[in-house]
């Protein structure tokens, strides 16, 4: 479908979201399970080879690293911790037979030099999973990562706080993450479809019971 320059111009720079239909060749192959049925249900089959999501958190510690943690165990090559807000708990992370040898953390203050740690993680052949904490990136920004990202072949997540802004930005997904009695997961931008409602995602099984009703 062709479209007028300008509305071309604006979805280059990232302002418009175009909806898609999952064309028939999508295969299994491309796609990385997050370990959640029902979230993989939702998102075509998984995360995306090659692209960077977002996860919009309430608040810190609601159970996105549970949300992530089927990710993490699959990872053959090393995790960039850039920016966690704590120091990763190592033997939470053993228990859940995470591979504590190829977890890196690093921590930058200066947002520039985050953002080129960032891009260096995901042109690097040793790092094969980012997970980046920032307070809000530019549709430039992450434009920028997400171009690295699809050339490597890499998957990055960037936890962020809620944003009151809607403009858009090009993470393949983004997800909205609360906390009702479980875990509640809202799509606002996934790569093949609409945008979802909230739905339940049974990442508590992995809590510690002492945290599992809040």
């Amino acid at each position: 479908m062709a479209f007028p320059a300008q509305v071309e111009a604006l979805m280059q720079k990232g302002w418009l979201w175009q909806g898609q239909v999952a064309p028939p060749q999508q295969t299994k192959q491309q796609f990385i399970s997050s370990g959640w049925p029902e979230l993989d249900e939702q998102l075509g089959g998984g995360w995306l080879q090659g692209s960077i999501n977002e996860l919009q958190i309430q608040q810190p510690f609601i159970g996105e690293l549970a949300l992530l943690i089927p990710v993490l165990q699959r990872v053959q090559a090393a995790t960039l911790w850039l920016n966690p807000p704590q120091q990763p708990y190592a033997p939470g992370l053993s228990y859940q037979q995470v591979d504590l040898a190829q977890q890196v953390v690093v921590q930058e203050a200066d947002p520039k030099l985050a953002l080129w740690a960032a891009e260096q993680a995901l042109l690097s052949d040793s790092v094969q999973l980012l997970l980046m904490w920032h307070p809000h990136l530019s549709a430039v920004q992450v434009r920028r990562l997400q171009q690295a990202a699809h050339a490597q072949q890499k998957l990055a997540f960037v936890i962020t706080p809620w944003q009151s802004s809607e403009e858009a930005r090009a993470y393949v997904n983004r997800l909205q993450l609360s906390r009702t009695e479980q875990l509640q997961v809202r799509l606002l931008k996934r790569r093949f479809g609409w945008p979802l409602p909230p739905f339940p995602c049974s990442v508590d099984k992995l809590l510690p019971r002492r945290r599992r009703i809040v």
